[in-house]
């Protein structure tokens, strides 16, 4: 893959939540906002709840929207806190239920309460732990899915698609076809359901290409990935042919599909095609604003820099790389390894002028 030697850094992915801690009951406060108490040092949060017209459940997808937000801020302890809530308040809510004996829970609490188990498993460190989340996150999936209504099945698809995608990694699947075809219904149903398709699917994509570029799935499983992220990326970018993001989306597909061609001794098996699949990548990539754009852009011109037979010809690539990653340096934080190759690349230069 591409970034596997010192010249090409590979890009340091987040690894999600890190923290856990022991388990401990949701409370209620007085002020009617859901407290959960999830820590040894008595850390909480608190969710206001949306109203005296909702019910448990509206109250439960309240737990964990605030989850979600708080993870996408990146404030962890507060996001595993609340999912850990979650998971506490919809146990507390299937035994009510199982005691009561009404009817069936509506197809969103399931979808929350697995939604919920697998985001605790991207936070578990522990192998055994993560894969007893992902097995009940599946099961309580497999539940929403069985009675699903027509306005959730893009959710529940695609959080169905998340879970069998990681189980895949977990094991180490050769075969991704059912996982594929979970991607597809997720697709479908976006596109019939939601004002929001577009970027869901995009969402979806990117999910796929990073398990790939994550390379923990074997060569046949992360090639049939990036066909189908690649396939939807190109069906998104004719229809929003501006989209900087879509444009990114497929541009990485296209780097991971080349990237697949670099041997253990970085060789490349088809060089013409190789070039031709990288350069595609930076064309689409030409006009982009985003750091993380630029980032990418700067990985292919190093690529393609390691492609090349002239030593001038690489130079040039590696001197785009460098105002690329300089580029993103404005704007935010650049990654370590790329910070270095900036430096390795100025140095050795200076001293070639020198000579």
């Amino acid at each position: 893959m591409a970034g596997e030697d010192s010249t090409a850094p590979k890009r340091k992915r987040p690894m999600g939540l890190k923290a856990r801690s022991a388990k401990k009951p949701a409370t209620v406060t007085a002020a009617g906002a859901q407290e959960v108490a999830d820590f040894a040092d008595e850390t909480t949060a608190t969710v206001m709840l949306r109203g005296d017209d909702t019910n448990e459940i509206d109250e439960l997808e309240g737990i964990f929207d605030s989850a979600m937000e708080a993870l996408a801020e990146g404030e962890d302890e507060r996001a595993l806190t609340l999912l850990r809530g979650s998971v506490h308040e919809s146990d507390r809510l299937l035994r009510l239920h199982d005691t009561q004996g009404e009817g069936e829970l509506e197809p969103r609490f399931y979808y929350i309460y697995g939604s919920a188990l697998f985001s605790l498993a991207e936070a578990s460190q522990d192998i055994e732990d993560r894969g007893v989340y992902l097995e009940l996150a599946l099961h309580r999936l497999e539940q929403a899915q069985e009675i699903m209504t027509e306005d959730i099945k893009g959710r529940v698809y695609m959080a169905l698609a998340k879970v069998k995608l990681e189980m895949a990694a977990e094991a180490g699947s050769e075969d991704v076809d059912g996982v594929v075809q979970v991607l597809d219904q997720a697709v479908s149903a976006l596109e019939t359901n939601d004002g929001e398709a577009t970027e869901q699917m995009l969402a979806a994509s990117d999910l796929v290409l990073s398990l790939v570029d994550s390379q923990r799935l074997p060569t046949r499983a992360s090639s049939r990935l990036v066909a189908w992220g690649m396939a939807q990326a190109r069906s998104l970018l004719q229809s929003q042919p501006d989209s900087d993001e879509c444009r990114c989306v497929l541009a990485r597909a296209l780097w991971l599909q080349a990237s697949a061609m670099i041997g253990e001794d970085d060789e490349i098996s088809d060089k013409p095609e190789f070039a031709k699949l990288l350069s595609e990548a930076v064309e689409l990539l030409e006009k982009t604003e985003s750091s993380d754009g630029l980032i990418l852009r700067g990985e292919i011109e190093i690529n393609l820099g390691n492609a090349q037979d002239d030593e001038m010809e690489m130079e040039q690539w590696y001197t785009r790389a460098v105002a690329s990653f300089r580029r993103a340096q404005e704007m935010g934080e650049l990654p370590e390894q790329f910070v270095q190759f900036i430096d390795d690349f100025e140095n050795e230069s200076d001293e070639s002028d020198s000579e």
